[in-house]
């Protein structure tokens, strides 16, 4: 039981510090056109202009503060 636990609690400590880029930490991306992976872009025209340019289609996502029980997506 007390391997379980020490296992859980480093699970749950290594988790917890693996997050993503914070918004003010994304820039444009130096990934060339046709590499693998995501760009993000925190700015809808310029993530608009990559995808003309690219002549790739765009993933828009919108986020909101999560209110009764609602995922704060969409």
């Amino acid at each position: 039981m007390k391997t379980f636990a020490l296992l859980l609690s480093i699970s749950i400590a290594t988790l917890s510090a693996q997050r993503g880029p914070r918004p003010h930490e994304i820039a444009e991306s130096p990934a060339e056109i046709g590499s693998s992976g995501i760009v993000w872009y925190p700015i809808l025209e310029d993530g608009l202009a990559e995808a003309k340019r690219s002549k790739r289609p765009i993933f828009f996502m919108a986020a909101a503060s999560q209110c009764s029980g609602v995922s704060g997506v969409f």
